[in-house]
């Protein structure tokens, strides 16, 4: 009888053992799962600003190249190349 009442405390100690690391490992998914979640909006956010900042980029070096043209342009007519 002693036997089988230490195997049972055995047994009831090992599923609750299971069921205590059972619950702390979904406590540390559910922060890592946060924390990607966190990054994954940070990196978005970054990829938003690059991606605004290159299109602004873009609209300037458009607009110096038409205004390099007028000049060019302008400056054809005052002294034209032969």
């Amino acid at each position: 009888m002693r036997i089988v009442t230490h195997g049972v405390a055995a047994v009831a100690a090992l599923l609750i053992g299971l069921g205590v690391g059972y619950i702390l490992w979904a406590q540390k998914a559910a922060d890592l799962e946060q924390a990607v979640r966190r990054e994954q909006a940070d990196c978005e956010v970054r990829v938003a600003e690059a991606t605004r900042r290159a299109q602004t980029a873009e609209q300037r070096a458009q607009q110096e190249m038409a205004a390099r043209r007028v000049v060019e342009d302008a400056l054809h007519q005052a002294s034209p190349q032969k």
